[in-house]
This record gives structure tokens, sequence and C-alpha cells, in this order.
């Protein structure tokens, strides 16, 4: 139980909030942004004219976005190499002549310095301010005659002049990665195992550590997994059915890892690939090594809305390729997609959530996913536990749908669940407001949670008539040792 600057408990991570009563889960669809594409290829002799993917990153820094992705010129021999963008919204990207690269007779294009000894499959960036050598850091899927699908690294002081390490390939086993993330000292790969050798028989979500970015473990954590095993009835074609696609991009909210991995969902009788479809799925991680599914299957990025391939007569269903890049941007969550296959590698896309609001506890009188309740205990979910800095800490919820029939209450329990004076239910005040992203937490005598050496835990409470109408999104604890 380690202190961290905020704490953010989601209600579909059962790790931070282990305990509940009388809610149901419901996640949340994204919206399709209404102006997409988002990045489409540049004029005819562009470094990124032929073929545009997502397979990249999207870093927030100082205010601005910053984009990595993969794009193909049609000059002669071209090859997929890594490009840059910039965006302040999240939906206008701006592709600057960087002036690094010649290509096509010039250097008026929006390559990075890092030419790869072969075709850049995936581009994974881990931005480390404090590190002033290697701000920058990037894990890539290689392929070449040399390089077969294996993981090759870079640094770079500012993003676009990177330097390759003389150790590539780092990695001897074959890996399809879009999460990079750092845990506890420990930089860990996340993707999926590549190539005609791919073992597990299918496709999983694999994990390679390192601690120092260059030397890699052999061995990998096997994530999760999608595909039966015995005594189950098994498919050993992998082509054939339920499997994940590329990983997991990641989204490190401190306490817990939000991944949006793809659903690779062929059919069974055939390994026609006319047949596969590829949504977009939730998993949530509370260590970088472990991966579940709070609602199985669940397509939180749903690629019916996207519409039948016309270049393939056969009517090819709509694939999508995640990356890692999840931002929250005023009171919106974004992320991005490109389509997966033949005739999709032309453009990036965007879609989006209200603001953090990807799922929500609401309690249910005929529930599914979660449970009912009793009269003598009303709906509620208390976390786990929470170490609270020297200087105490503020507390929101993000939540909508309250009015006078449908109120929550919050209050703190000890380790032991025990009440905590100065913040039970009766101490509480009303939130004013019906809805809010961020919605000030404060009891009578206290506007914050003063300072304690002892664990505390959160609980939330429904009342009201009309209890249902209220949605919890979101709890946030913040340290004010930061």
């Amino acid at each position: 139980m380690n202190q961290i600057k905020e704490i953010v408990l989601f209600p579909f991570d059962n790790y931070n909030i282990p305990f509940r009563h009388g809610l149901q889960l419901e996640l949340i669809k994204a919206k399709r942004y209404d102006g997409n594409p988002v990045i489409v290829p540049s004029k005819p002799n562009g470094a990124d004219s032929s073929a545009i993917a997502y397979y990249g990153t999207v870093i927030e820094i100082d205010g601005n976005l910053h984009l990595w992705y993969l794009g193909k010129g049609n000059a002669e021999n071209s090859q997929l190499r890594i490009c840059y963008a910039i965006s302040k919204d999240g939906f206008h990207w701006k592709k600057p002549e960087l002036g690094l690269v010649e290509y096509n007779g010039n250097k008026c294009n929006n390559l990075v310095d890092l030419d790869w000894p072969g075709k850049a499959m995936s581009c994974c960036v881990l931005y480390e301010p404090d590190d002033t050598d290697r701000r920058f850091k990037m894990f890539c899927e290689i392929e070449s005659e040399a390089i077969r699908n294996q993981g090759c690294i870079a640094f770079s002081n500012d993003g676009l002049r990177w330097k390759q390490s003389p150790l590539n390939p780092v990695t001897h086993i074959r890996i399809e990665p879009t999460g990079l993330v750092k845990r506890k000292g420990c930089y860990y790969i996340v993707g999926q195992n590549a190539g005609i050798d791919r073992a597990f028989q299918k496709r999983v979500l694999i994990v390679s550590a390192s601690y120092d970015f260059e030397h890699w473990t052999s061995a990998v954590a096997m994530g999760f997994r999608r595909d039966d095993l015995p005594p189950r009835p098994v498919i050993l074609d992998y082509q054939k059915g339920k499997q994940v696609h590329l990983g997991a991009g990641l989204w490190d909210r401190g306490n817990t890892l939000i991944g949006l991995y793809g659903q690779w969902n062929a059919g069974t009788e055939t390994g026609d690939r006319r047949e596969l479809r590829m949504d977009i799925g939730l998993l949530i991680s509370n260590d970088a090594l472990h991966y579940y599914e709070p609602i199985p299957d669940f397509k939180i990025i749903d690629t019916s809305e996207e519409g039948w391939s016309e270049k393939n007569p056969y009517g090819d269903p709509p694939r999508f390729a995640q990356g890692q890049g999840i931002v929250n941007l005023g009171d919106k969550t974004i992320t991005y997609y490109s389509i997966w296959g033949r005739g999709g590698d032309n453009s990036i896309k965007a879609v989006y959530w209200s603001r953090d609001r990807l799922g929500y506890f609401s309690p249910s009188r005929n529930p599914i996913e979660g449970q009912t309740w009793i009269d003598s205990v009303k709906p509620h979910f208390i976390s786990a536990p929470i170490k609270i800095g020297q200087y105490g800490a503020d507390i929101f919820v993000n939540a909508s749908g309250l009015s006078e029939h449908s109120k929550i209450t919050v209050e703190l329990l000890n380790e032991k669940f025990e009440r905590l004076e100065g913040y039970t239910t009766s101490e509480f005040v009303q939130l004013k407001d019906n809805s809010g992203h961020r919605l000030p937490i404060k009891w009578r005598q206290r506007d914050f949670i003063y300072p304690t050496t002892d664990p505390i835990r959160v609980r939330v409470n429904w009342d009201g008539l009309r209890l249902e109408d209220a949605r919890v999104y979101a709890v946030y604890v913040v340290n004010k040792d930061y």
C-alpha cells in the first residue's frame, strides 16, 4: 500500500473497490468523433502518403498532445516509419515539418530521426522527464530478414532525434506490443505473442519486464487470454476463435492501469479472415502483469458503427487496432484507433467519453451483473485501504443523476470498517450540484481528510425514493503532499 498523488476509485476496478452491496456495474461505449478521421495521408509525395496506422502513442506534455504513429510514403522501397504530429485539443492535429530526415528529395516532412533496420510494426513511447539524457524511450516491433518481429529500443531527449541501442534486438521472443509502462522501478512491455512460433496456440496478452529498459526477460507473464483450454473443447488453428490482438494499450492512473485490447473474434469453422471481426475491449490491471475484463467481451469501442469495407466485394467485418494513448482533456476522455487489414491503412480516428465516465455503479431493481438490495441495508460500496499523506487529502466524486430524491453520501472508515468520527453520513454536507466530473466532498467540521498514519477506506452510500437515478463514475482521493 504505497502513497501516491491521486488515488482513483473506478467502479470497474474490483481491486480498489472490492466490496459492494445492491449495485450494478454498467460500462459505457465510446462515442465516435463527428469530424473523423483526425489523421489522414499527406500530399502525394509525403512520408505517410501511402499508408497510415496508429499502433503508436499519444502523450500529453505541457498542454500539448504528442503523437508518434506509423506512416509509409510512395517512394520506391518505402516502408513503415515513425511519424510525428501534435495537437492542442486531441481532435485537430498538425504534422510539423521537422526538417530532420530527407524523403523524396527534401526534408519537409514529419519523420522523426530514427532509421530502424527494418519495417516498424508498432511504436510504444514512454516519457520520463527526470531522466535527463533519456527522457523519451521507445520500444518498437521491427520486421526484417534479420529481425523477426522482435523488440528494438531507442532513446531521445526531445522525442524527435533518436539513438538506437547497440543491443537491438533486445528480445529473443517475437512480440507485437501496444502497451508500455513503468511501475515501481520496473518497465513492462505488453503485447501479443507473434510469428509462427507464437506458442500458447492462440494470440494472448504477454508481458516482458526490464529494470534498465535494455535487458528484457525472455520468459513472459501470460497476463490475459480468451481462448479455451482443456477440459473445454479446444480449437487448435491459431486463425480461429476468440483471441487477444496486440496485447493492450495502457492508461496509467497511478493506483490502477486501464487497458484497451483488440478482441480478435474469428470464425470457428474456417481460418478465413473475411469472417474476422475486431472490436476493442476493456482490461484492468493493478500490477502490470495480470489483467481481467470487468465485463467479459464488452465492446468499449464498438465496430458496429464503422460500416463494412467497400473495397472487398465479400464485405469484410470492420477490425480495429488500438495503440497507447488515452487522455483527459477538459470534459472529455479521448483515445484513438485505426482500421486493421487491407483497405484500412489510410487514417487514424478518435473516440471519446465524458471525462472518466467509462463505467458506473448504480442500484438496479432488476440486476444482471450486480446485486439487488434490502431496505434495511441501502446500496453502497467500500474501497480498499488508502494511505493518506502527512498533509491530508482532498476527496472528490464524479457523479450524475443526483437530486433530492436520489442522493449519495460519502463517509470514511478505518481499515477494520469502523466509522471515523467527523466523517460519518450524519456529518456529510449534501452535494449542491446534480452532476459533475469532480464534485468536492466535505463534512460539517472537515473540509478535507485530515492527516492520519492509519489507512482509511471510502464508503459511498445511495439513498432516496429514486436512488437508482444516481450514478457514480469515480472517486478521487488527492494527497496534499504533492
